[in-house]
């Protein structure tokens, strides 16, 4: 009889184990991309997003700070709930702000590489952070595109001057056309008199 009471306990056991571990599967986190790539003069976005899990919490501060190849970290910019968004006076101060979570860097210069941590503070849970290295690049696809572009011009250029010669070319057939057409109907023509001015010559002789 002791034997079945324990097994028949057991599928209890397993339900609150089961209810246990999921919450903990279904945990909170910071989600960032591990690197992202940003372009010389132009702008670039470093994802941040912070995931709920089971146990709703609400963020109450953001904060984004760089770690330079060299030297110690810098806090760019940080938004709290209750004081709004604070840009610190950095490098980068007048070419940081943030989209909800998410930093943007304007006009992306060499000196902008580096690691950059995303820190958000939530309540009750507490805090999550995850790192984006940033890699730049001297220029952006710009090339292929002005390829592709001096291709199109060449392709569209050289319709149009095929086109034109086409026009060209007829207007010339029509206008021999028109000429031979024209000395058929003079020559035509000049036989015509021809005749008739023999046929006025013969009746003139015989009369």
């Amino acid at each position: 009889m002791r034997t079945m009471k324990t097994c028949s306990r057991s599928p209890l056991l397993l339900l609150w184990f089961i209810h246990v571990t999921i919450p903990v599967l279904e945990a909170q986190e910071v989600k960032v991309s591990s690197t992202v790539t940003g372009y010389l003069g132009h702008d670039v976005t470093l994802p941040c997003t912070f995931i709920q899990g089971a146990q709703h919490a609400d963020i109450t501060q953001v904060q984004w700070e760089l770690k330079p190849p060299e030297g110690e970290n810098i806090v760019l910019i940080v938004f709290n709930v209750n004081f709004g968004v604070s840009v610190y006076n950095t490098f980068l101060k007048d070419r940081v702000e943030l989209e909800e979570q998410s930093l943007i860097v304007r006009d992306v210069q060499m000196t902008d590489a580096g690691s950059y941590t995303c820190s958000i503070a939530t309540f009750p849970s507490g805090s999550f952070e995850g790192t984006t290295n940033l890699v730049v690049q001297g220029g952006k696809t710009i090339l292929p595109r002005m390829i592709a572009a001096g291709v199109f011009v060449l392709i569209v250029s050289t319709m149009l001057v095929t086109t034109y010669f086409i026009i060209i070319r007829i207007r010339r057939e029509v206008l021999v056309e028109h000429r031979v057409c024209y000395g058929k109907f003079l020559f035509s023509l000049f036989l015509k008199s021809t005749t008739l001015t023999c046929m006025a010559w013969c009746v003139f002789q015989f009369r």
